[in-house]
């Protein structure tokens, strides 16, 4: 204990500060007071009667829902996975129906695949027909069994032409194949029955001949060997046959049998494609031999012709003049030249 004026002064310290402190008067309590809230709804407070009434009932309910509460209550759940959960869930595309087999490419490769076989094939079969254009394969020498088996067949074809059938029924025409009427020795030395023989060349030429009309219709195949530029027949090739065919109608009509070539012209209307069959026609220019003497044209002649597809589109337009010379005896040519 202390004692002592120290003592003293804090003892009295002590009771004045426990006179000093004064308790704040009540706050009175006004009968239903009203009370506004931000959405401007007014309520009111119950009366001092009923609030402690309230007040206990609230308050037992109360402590044995919290009471309850403490032992049930859940944890609480984050605000941003309930906002999360609380989205609209976009509904599930439609699946497509699972493939029976499961290693079946998808479509765009199966089309991806069938474009690029397609695309193959059609480069694969325009290369092989510019390689054989270009570059065919070499030919069988005239006489052989292979060069004999393609002609032969040739001929089948030719023969079996709707045109070529239909001029060898009409008996006002004469038909005969081309040098058939001339010795074997003979028809070696001319270039289109020699050089130009076997199925490479001319193998095939069926004549047809007028005799009222003097027309000559001649049926001729061009084959690979005939060509200059890849694919397409020569032009001195195609020169040569429409000499000779021009040549025969106007012999034909000479009484001597034998003429030359006086004067000739071409004029190359389209390609003419090789092995194939064309048709050469010959006839007599009425109007250029109306106007000469007739005794002059017993040796004299113009020959229009025209090398022609089996449509009938003009290849070739020739013209030229026949004649028989004076002074030159020539051997004259038997039937079937």
């Amino acid at each position: 204990m202390l004692a002592g004026p120290r003592a003293g002064l804090l003892c009295r310290r002590a009771a004045l500060g426990t006179r000093s402190v004064r308790r704040p008067p009540p706050v009175p309590i006004r009968a239903n007071p009203t009370i506004r809230t931000r959405r401007g709804v007014v309520a009111r407070s119950p009366a001092p009667s009923q609030l402690s009434s309230c007040s206990s009932a609230r308050l037992f309910t109360t402590s044995r829902i919290r009471s309850a509460d403490h032992h049930t209550s859940k944890p609480k759940e984050d605000p941003i996975a309930a906002t999360a959960t609380a989205a609209p869930v976009p509904p599930p595309e439609p699946q497509q129906p699972a493939s029976s087999s499961p290693d079946q490419p998808p479509r765009r490769r199966r089309r991806g695949l069938y474009h690029g076989a397609v695309f193959l094939l059609v480069g694969i079969s325009l290369g092989t027909l510019l390689r054989y254009a270009l570059a065919p394969p070499p030919r069988h020498p005239p006489g052989s069994p292979g060069d004999v088996l393609l002609t032969s067949k040739i001929h089948e074809d030719g023969s079996a032409l709707p045109l070529v059938r239909e001029l060898s029924a009409d008996p006002a025409w004469t038909s005969w194949d081309a040098y058939a009427g001339l010795p074997a020795r003979m028809v070696s030395s001319r270039i289109t029955s020699g050089p130009l023989s076997g199925a490479g060349g001319l193998p095939f030429q069926r004549l047809f001949h007028h005799g009222a009309t003097g027309e000559l219709v001649s049926v001729v195949y061009f084959g690979p060997g005939t060509t200059g530029w890849p694919g397409v027949v020569h032009g001195g090739a195609l020169a040569t046959v429409l000499d000779e065919t021009l040549g025969r109608c106007a012999i034909l009509r000479f009484p001597a049998r034998t003429g030359v070539t006086a004067r000739f012209e071409l004029a190359y209307r389209a390609p003419t494609v090789a092995s194939r069959f064309y048709v050469v026609r010959a006839r007599p220019a009425a109007a250029e031999n109306e106007g000469h003497d007739p005794a002059k044209s017993d040796r004299k002649m113009w020959v229009d012709g025209t090398l022609e597809t089996l449509d009938g589109r003009v290849c070739v337009h020739a013209k030229a003049l026949f004649v028989v010379p004076k002074g030159v005896k020539l051997q004259p040519l038997v039937e079937g030249f």
